[in-house]
């Protein structure tokens, strides 16, 4: 699922606030970028009536998000239109995230300015869930390769197959959803023999630098978890060439060939419907 929603929003002349509402919970700087954040801009076909967007202060700003949660927007005469980006979190289970606009009817901080009663727009800046009740939870996998250290793969097909002989020494799961992080538990096999216990979300599994290949490995959700069902389904990429069958929920991935080294893993997470 995309990290990004946009909308498209025309209003007529006048001043307006766009402040966020049910404001989900600032989750504070990840990677220099605090999240979720919201930014608004003029529509490229409009330069010669552009709109103007300040924040309280009379400066010139775009983003809501954090302490920034108020925004002025003066549209032209003759109306104008607003592209509205919100940058989301990536926790599924994150509150909704609203945009509500208000028209003032005075400048900001003028003792004139008094906002509507009702807002005039509110503008939905969440993911739309699917309608079959099944959706695929995101994830991230943290793999430690021969010769590469740890490579972070976020939402790709494929974690690993960087090339023959970059085998999978260890791995960790982070579901991008909360429910499923809690769920969701892991295990390995070394070529050494050793078998990891089960695992949970965030746990290393194998081992770190010791040249020693994963050679199978299984996913499912803990037993005892009620009222929190995911179906988990892996396949795993060998050193061999070989691609195993999809398994599922807890069956162990193997190749067919003995001690074959572990260089790819597929993985897909998929929350049940809740009806079945």
């Amino acid at each position: 699922m995309p990290n990004a929603v946009a909308r498209l929003v025309g209003l007529e002349p006048g001043l307006y606030a766009f402040s966020i509402s049910d404001r989900a919970p600032w989750l504070g700087a990840r990677a220099g970028f605090a999240m979720p954040a919201v930014h608004i801009s003029p529509l490229p076909t409009q330069q010669e009536r552009a709109i103007e967007i300040t924040d309280a202060s009379g400066r010139t700003g775009a983003w809501l998000g954090g302490p920034e949660n108020t925004l002025f927007v003066r549209m032209p005469p003759g109306g104008g239109g607003a592209l509205i980006t919100a940058f989301l979190a990536r926790d599924a289970d994150a509150a909704p995230l609203n945009l509500t606009i208000r028209r003032l009817n005075g400048a900001p901080g003028s003792s004139g300015a008094a906002v509507v009663d009702s807002p005039v727009l509110t503008v939905s800046l969440s993911q739309p869930v699917a309608a079959e009740g099944r959706r695929e939870v995101g994830t991230e996998i943290v793999l430690h390769i021969r010769g590469r250290g740890d490579v972070y793969f976020f939402g790709a097909q494929w974690a690993g197959r960087l090339g023959s002989g970059s085998w999978i020494e260890a791995f960790t799961i982070l579901p991008r959803k909360a429910l499923a992080a809690s769920a969701i538990e892991y295990k390995g096999l070394s070529a050494s023999g050793v078998e990891s216990p089960w695992l949970a979300s965030g746990s290393l599994c194998g081992t770190s630098g010791r040249n020693v290949p994963l050679i199978g490995f299984a996913v499912r959700q803990k037993a005892g978890v009620a009222d929190i069902r995911f179906d988990c389904e892996y396949s795993g990429y060998f050193q061999s060439g070989t691609i195993s069958a999809p398994e599922h929920n807890g069956a162990p991935c193997r190749s067919a060939a003995a001690n074959d080294p572990l260089e790819g893993i597929q993985l897909k997470i998929v929350e049940r419907d809740r009806r079945q």
